[in-house]
Formats: C-alpha cells, sequence, structure tokens
C-alpha cells in the first residue's frame, strides 16, 4: 500500500511541482508572500516526485532505498522537527531567516516524521523475513 501511495505522490509532484510548492508554503507557512524560493527548487521538486515514481515501478532495493531514505528523514522530522524545517528552509529560500512556519504545521511535521519511520520499519521487517 506505501507502494502505491509514494508513487502517487511522486506523480502529483512530478506533474505539478509549482503548485505543489504553492500548496505548501500556503499551509506550512506563516507568511508565505514574504519569502521566496530559490529559483531551482521547482525542478528540483520535479526531480524528487520523477525518483519517487521510478523507485516505485522498479521496485525491490530501489523501493527499499527510497523507504530506507525516507525512514532516516522522517527520524530527524519526528525527533527534531523545527530544525528539520529550518534546514530545508536555508537550502530552499532565499532569506531562510524570513520564513516562519505555521505551529500547527510543526506538529503535523512531526507526526509525518513518525509514519515515516514506522512505514520504513515495517518494509525493513518485511524484506528480512523474505
Amino acid at each position: 500500500m506505501s507502494r502505491i501511495v509514494f508513487g502517487l505522490i511522486g506523480v502529483v509532484v512530478a506533474l505539478f511541482p509549482d503548485g505543489v510548492i504553492e500548496s505548501y508554503e500556503a499551509i506550512a507557512l506563516e507568511n508565505p508572500e514574504e519569502c521566496s524560493a530559490k529559483p531551482w527548487l521547482a525542478p528540483a521538486v520535479r526531480a524528487e516526485g520523477v525518483l519517487y515514481v521510478l523507485a516505485t515501478l522498479a521496485g525491490g532495493r530501489a523501493y527499499g532505498w527510497l523507504l530506507n531514505v525516507a525512514g532516516v528523514a522522517g527520524l530527524v522530522a519526528a525527533v527534531a522537527p523545527k530544525q528539520y524545517l529550518d534546514a530545508g528552509a536555508s537550502l530552499a529560500y532565499d532569506q531562510p531567516e524570513e520564513v516562519n512556519w505555521n505551529e500547527e504545521f510543526v506538529t503535523g511535521v512531526r507526526v509525518l516524521g513518525f509514519t515515516l519511520v514506522v512505514l520504513a520499519a515495517r518494509a525493513l521487517g518485511k524484506r528480512r523475513r523474505a
């Protein structure tokens, strides 16, 4: 099931990176109009979506690798969501110090992080039993 979800997320992200970024900013930021993304952000988001789709279609080790990376990122997000988001802002925005996170979003990132850790651990367990 998680494989289908990752694949569908990848398709949406690959096809509509600007819309995904705008939606993300509307939900995540208290001041989206004051934040200016770096010019390479949309192509990087599209590439991430393509990577999700390719790993999902390939299955096996490629998909396992994707889940491992998602699990590690999820662990960081679960333990330190604000720092995780701030690190991302420093990469993605021209003036990261201007980025103000919506507090509910920070909590949501923590929950999503725990979810990714659980999904990655379940998948690892299945791979080891197979």
